[in-house]
């Protein structure tokens, strides 16, 4: 992210809980039940926001897993630390994980309504698959569909870097060496697990 995008973030964070609609619990446990995530699981939570994730992957993971929150917006991680800081199993980390190295491995990276972030998609899904642990998986998700992500960042966003379609985002990844499925493709909820193939 750049320092305009950084800044954006750091404004809207007061704000932001009451204003996002589409993560309701409901809806976050459905996408959550479609991942399989068990109990001492290592899971990094890439663009945590307000940390909206982290008490669902906390519950998920527990007795003994462990749950990382990575984002480069302080105000916004401020927001998930006022709200999580004091969940044991839980790690806040304020970095830009697109040109910062992520420490640790992983069973499960998530990139919760993150993707059309990146600045380099490639580039970034093949560093931070680096940190997954063997028969690990990296895992984009959003709470609706792309049409809907794509009218709220069409004006700040290049058309070439607006979500695709599930099954188009997916085939993309393959044509960069990475196994990717569609594991939802709804107007709800838009799941695409990516693994290396080990």
């Amino acid at each position: 992210m750049n320092k305009n995008e950084i800044d954006f973030f750091d404004r809207i964070s007061e704000s932001w809980d009451a204003d996002e609609i589409l993560s309701t619990p409901d809806r976050i446990r459905s996408i959550l039940g479609k991942l399989e995530i068990m109990p001492g699981m290592n899971i990094l939570d890439l663009g945590t926001g307000t940390g909206v994730l982290v008490p669902y992957l906390h519950a998920l993971t527990a007795p003994d897993g462990n749950v990382t929150a990575v984002d480069i917006s302080h105000g916004m991680l401020s927001k998930a630390i006022a709200k999580y800081g004091d969940l044991q199993r839980v790690k806040f980390v304020e970095s830009d994980f697109e040109t910062s190295e992520v420490v640790g491995t992983f069973d499960l990276i998530l990139l919760y309504s993150v993707y059309p972030h990146l600045h380099e998609p490639e580039k970034t899904l093949k560093k931070i698959g680096q940190n997954l642990n063997r028969g690990g998986r990296i895992v984009i998700a959003f709470p609706t569909d792309e049409n809907f992500i794509n009218g709220i960042h069409r004006e700040r966003k290049a058309e070439s870097d607006l979500l695709p379609p599930a099954h188009a985002l997916a085939a993309r990844i393959e044509s960069w060496g990475m196994k990717a499925k569609v594991t939802e493709a709804t107007a709800n909820e838009y799941i695409v697990e990516i693994s290396l193939g080990n």
